[in-house]
């Protein structure tokens, strides 16, 4: 007897070898699957298919949908890759952290005698999806694409990898929100097109720009505020709500007020009761208030246009609850004069999106996905510059070799520091990683040569290679900083960079100047000691006098002085130097035979 396998419509065939997609939220959180690059929610057991998340904290242990908990843990996306020290001095942070325990540098929640570290927290959230989604697909899961924020640097990136597999889930990719939300609507199967995609979801605001061009979804600029969100319109018309009935605010107003933002999305008016107090607000009135913050997340998103050099625009995706606010079509609607996406519920569009992309990478691709990174990310070289490798919104995955030299005589050893960010000088950029690679072989200045490495995945996590070329030496580094960075500082450390420009770069020019100075004068004072009967006394004089005016002037700072007196010294030396050079051809030559010169 032949056995037929009966499965309901629209049921989903699972095996271990299945890729979910994951939307780790800041407010909610959600699993989803796709096939035949349909997707849907995997909703939990007692039905819903949002999942806040919440990490209850107990005495002896922690979880998540626990209601006998007294303790909570909220955002704690908001919080990876953070130091103790900068929650503490960042007061949108430190309203999530009442639960935390900040005295050590890292933050840490204390169970029972133990303490566990913020990606061991975290890994509650996936746990709880995971084995949610394993009793409703009657399957074991081992893979996922797991979206994040567009400007989650490599350190926070490493430690939401972390906190997957802690739960025993394989990422095979992390995705950004932005281009998660783009795969929902499938637009990374148009042959062209141009989209932002504004994410306002409860606690971040997260713009991208997407291009498509011959089945090739790239991200080419990304912005964002990431102390901005649905939340923090939730507290305006709380506090608003408040002051009209002449009470205390508190987190029952602070509910009625999420409520009632959320009542007036297809109202025109509502009526709040709380206790005794009744206050009737019209949707014009609550648009008024909130219209600041609003024109706040338009300007961003003109600003991420702008950087991607103002394409024209094919739509905009809408993403997030707070979207669903008529006033944020319409201000978008006249900002861009473009198609606005909405009819798909923009809380659940990141995870369909990614479990499109778990089926597009599981299967046969129908398309590629190119990410950016959010900051240029360089070495420091001579005199403290920071020399760009991999400059800002450059695609990744991305590699390049650059090739480095000694600075010195017999130098042996090449220390390399690597930072991030957009100032001329290293130390106005942040320190990402520091190595050192040794046993250069004895050489002169220059002959000395190491070849470096810069690669960046498609998870956005950055690695560095060293090779000495002559020994082969290598050293390797992976780098992941100690703290990550978040959406608000990006874009304060691109405000700060834009308002240096002028002052950064005559900083790097005094500099360049500075080092071509010592360059010569150490150049030139070897060459004397080596060779001084090629110089009258006369002109050793003249020369002498030229070093000494030279040294003077990068003492003062005066580039321009520098660079005049550079000239001076460089004519008086000019046949000095070839001299010397003539010299040390005839020195290096002398005894060998023809063909002995190579």
């Amino acid at each position: 007897m032949q056995i037929i396998e009966i499965r309901e419509p629209g049921e989903f065939e699972v095996s271990e070898d299945t890729v979910v997609g994951i939307d780790f939220g800041t407010t909610n959180s959600l699993i989803a699957i796709s096939k035949d690059y349909n997707s849907q929610i995997i909703k939990m057991s007692d039905g819903s298919e949002l999942v806040p998340s919440v990490i209850c904290v107990m005495e002896e242990k922690i979880g998540v949908n626990n209601y006998d908990a007294k303790k909570y843990i909220r955002s704690i996306k908001r919080l990876l890759a953070k130091s103790s020290e900068e929650i503490k001095n960042t007061p949108n942070l430190m309203t999530l952290a009442s639960d935390l325990d900040l005295s050590a540098a890292v933050p840490r929640v204390k169970i029972g005698k133990n303490y566990l570290s913020l990606p061991e927290v975290a890994s509650e959230i996936f746990k709880y999806l995971k084995s949610e989604a394993e009793l409703s697909l009657d399957c074991k899961l081992k893979k996922a694409v797991v979206s994040v924020p567009a400007y989650f640097d490599d350190n926070a990136r490493g430690q939401v990898l972390f906190a997957a597999r802690l739960a025993g889930l394989e990422v095979i990719r992390l995705i950004s929100e932005p281009t998660a939300a783009a795969y929902a609507y499938g637009l990374n199967q148009q042959q062209e097109g141009a989209y932002l995609v504004y994410d306002l979801g409860g606690g971040t605001f997260d713009v991208s720009i997407l291009n498509m061009r011959t089945g090739v979804l790239q991200v080419v600029a990304t912005g964002g505020d990431n102390m901005l969100g649905g939340d923090d319109i939730d507290i305006l018309l709380a506090h608003y709500m408040a002051s009209q009935m002449d009470i205390e605010i508190n987190s029952e107003i602070i509910f009625l007020a999420k409520k009632a933002k959320e009542d007036l999305s297809s109202r025109d008016s509502i009526e709040i009761i709380y206790e005794d107090n009744k206050l009737a607000i019209s949707r014009n009135e609550f648009e008024e208030l909130v219209l600041p913050v609003v024109e706040k997340t338009v300007k961003v998103a003109k600003d991420t246009l702008y950087d991607a050099d103002n394409i024209d625009l094919d739509g905009i995706i809408l993403v997030g609850g707070s979207t669903r606010m008529p006033l944020i079509s319409d201000l978008l609607t006249k900002s861009f004069k473009t198609e606005i996406y909405s009819d798909q519920d923009p809380d659940k569009i990141v995870a369909l999106g990614a479990a499109l992309q778990a089926e597009n990478l599981s299967a046969k691709p129908k398309s590629l996905l190119i990410d950016v990174l959010s900051l240029s990310v360089g070495l420091e070289v001579y005199g403290g510059i920071a020399e760009k490798i991999i400059l800002r919104n450059t695609p990744i995955p991305f590699s390049i070799t650059q090739e480095f030299t000694t600075h010195s005589d017999n130098q042996t050893g090449m220390q390399f520091h690597i930072v991030q960010g957009e100032r001329e000088m290293a130390k106005d950029c942040r320190s990402l990683a520091r190595f050192e690679l040794n046993g250069i072989p004895l050489a002169k200045a220059g002959k000395g040569r190491v070849e470096v490495v810069f690669a960046i995945d498609a998870d956005g996590i950055l690695s560095v290679t060293a090779r000495e070329a002559i020994t082969g030496k290598i050293h390797a580094i992976e780098v992941k900083p100690s703290y990550g960075m978040s959406e608000e500082e990006v874009f304060h450390a691109l405000k700060i960079a834009y308002e240096n420009v002028a002052k950064d770069h005559k900083e790097r020019l005094l500099v360049e100047a500075k080092e071509r100075a010592y360059s010569l004068i150490t150049g030139l004072e070897k060459a004397i000691e080596e060779t001084p009967w090629l110089l009258t006394e006369n002109e050793k004089i003249k020369i002498d006098k030229a070093i000494s005016s030279l040294q003077k002037a990068v003492i003062l700072d005066n580039q321009e002085d520098i660079l005049i007196k550079i000239d001076g010294l460089n004519s008086l030396a000019t046949v000095f130097i070839q001299k010397h050079l003539d010299k040390g051809v005839d020195m290096h030559l002398k005894g060998m035979h023809i063909n002995e010169i190579k």
